[in-house]
């Protein structure tokens, strides 16, 4: 109860003052365009706010210190990855602000046409990974509370899945991504504010550096104490997920210009770096005092059982504050592609945008009541949602940035991108259900790769619709 009391004050504090923001927000950002892609007017320093919180979630706060308890300075290798994810998204950046995107299907319209199947394909694929996260994040939110505050998790995701909302229905994104830029800074000050605290409990860096395994504390070679095999299984794994990701689009989409876009995914990439730069030292830190846990994982809890109660109080609200951006972020992009890609498209096309933002909110409580549901009586099947990550890489990776290359060669088909998005969710299964040693998206995204260029080949002199969108056909019509 000593830590409990300081605890719920904290967070009431913090989610009330964000709360009231979120509102505020909302006040002033009432329509769909806010609501679905904020208004494509967000400033730069929002929108790295936003992005850098979708990116951290709950796993940069636990597994990144538990990575650098276990092999130091390989925290920055896997900074490295996710970084070369988002710089890759700088290339193509312009031509999708451009466009008007809103969702990930809107590009594959605009590349191969417009096809109920294939649209179908890629609107499920996209919301799987963001439904996976919301499932996850519920339970590694009441997992890690239970420990601190002794209550039930099915409770704790319960509080949490309720207070997600208050920042949810107000103004979707934008209000979403004005309340990250606020909670990645509150995290930004705990981080330095604890990476103080840890060293000085350790002893310093120079003690440290006696305490634990060179290979982990020289640098650069500790980048790799994890193994090389494990960097290449987390860049096959990593890298083709932060590429299919829609949530990192929908920021990109939001952003109010071209420039803006490209300064807030460097300035992210930079961000993560630092932030896993602090979870090495963290780790190594934790790691000298206390060379016995069992589990790496446990490092960043152990340090939260040594620290006063008025800092575990504060950066636990800002654990909460985290996690809950991620859950946020998920709920949001998966109703986006309901409402966009599924109902406007396919039930009511003439829905009027009124409508389109009641029904939206609507689903938001649907939608993350269904994973609070799963999160608590399916646990066991959440092992399965993280794969999602590789079926939807499997399925869209090579579709949007091979499609994104040859979007003005006049070879690509619609064909092609349904033989492409098939083989690749067939390839990655099978390998799935043979359990290979590789990460088995790999077959996936070379069997996808693959079908895209034989498949439109063979159909590009047959095709009525080859590379380009419904509206460039009906343009070249009227002509």
């Amino acid at each position: 109860m000593g830590n409990l009391i300081p605890i719920l004050i904290s967070s009431f504090v913090v989610l009330g003052l964000s709360a009231l923001f979120s509102f505020y927000i909302g006040s002033k950002k009432k329509g769909n365009e806010e609501w679905s892609v904020g208004g494509r007017s967000l400033p730069v320093y929002v929108v790295v706010g936003t992005q850098f919180a979708t990116a951290m979630g709950g796993g940069m706060l636990v597994a990144h210190v538990g990575i650098g308890y276990s092999s130091g300075w390989s925290t920055l290798s896997y900074g490295l990855i996710i970084g070369a994810g988002l710089l890759i998204l700088v290339f193509i950046s312009r031509w999708l602000r451009e466009q008007g995107f809103t969702t990930l299907p809107d590009i594959i319209r605009k590349i191969y046409g417009e096809h109920p199947l294939l649209t179908s394909i890629t609107a499920v694929m996209t919301i799987i990974v963001p439904f996976g996260w919301v499932a996850t994040q519920l339970v590694a939110f009441g997992s890690l509370l239970e420990a601190i505050t002794g209550i039930s998790p099915a409770v704790l995701m319960f509080f949490l899945a309720l207070i997600s909302l208050v920042y949810i229905l107000p103004a979707g994104l934008t209000s979403i991504a004005w309340t990250d830029f606020v909670f990645g800074v509150g995290m930004l000050i705990m981080s330095v504010v604890s990476i103080f605290m840890v060293l000085n409990m350790s002893g310093g860096l120079g003690e440290v550096s006696s305490n634990v395994p060179a290979a982990s504390f020289d640098f650069p070679g500790g980048m790799g104490a994890v193994g090389g095999v494990t960097i290449l299984l987390w860049s096959l794994s990593i890298l083709p997920g932060t590429l299919t990701n829609q949530m990192y689009y929908q920021r990109i989409y939001a952003s109010k210009n071209a420039k803006n876009i490209k300064i807030s995914l460097i300035s992210t990439a930079i961000v993560i770096m630092l932030v896993e730069v602090w979870a090495a030292i963290m780790g190594m830190s934790i790691r000298s005092m206390n060379p016995g846990l069992e589990n790496a994982e446990q490092a960043a809890g152990w340090f939260l059982t040594q620290v006063p109660t008025w800092f575990l109080a504060l950066y636990t609200s800002f654990i909460i504050a985290t996690i809950m951006s991620t859950v946020n972020s998920g709920v949001q992009s998966v109703v986006v592609n309901i409402t966009r890609d599924i109902y406007r498209n396919y039930i009511n096309p003439d829905v009027g945008e009124k409508k389109l933002l009641a029904l939206s909110r609507w689903l938001s409580v649907a939608v993350i009541a269904t994973a609070y549901v799963m999160a608590t009586q399916f646990s066991g099947a959440l092992n399965w949602l993280v794969a999602t990550y590789a079926y939807s890489a499997g399925a869209l990776l090579a579709p949007i940035f091979v499609g994104y290359a040859f979007r003005n060669k006049n070879f690509l088909t619609v064909q092609g991108g349904m033989a492409s998005m098939i083989f690749g969710l067939l390839g990655t299964g099978i390998a799935h259900a043979l359990n290979t040693t590789i990460p088995y998206v790999i077959f996936g995204l070379v069997l996808s790769a693959a079908a895209l260029l034989i498949v439109s080949l063979l159909t590009s002199d047959r095709s009525s619709i080859k590379n380009e969108s419904v509206e460039d056909v009906q343009k070249a019509g009227s002509e």
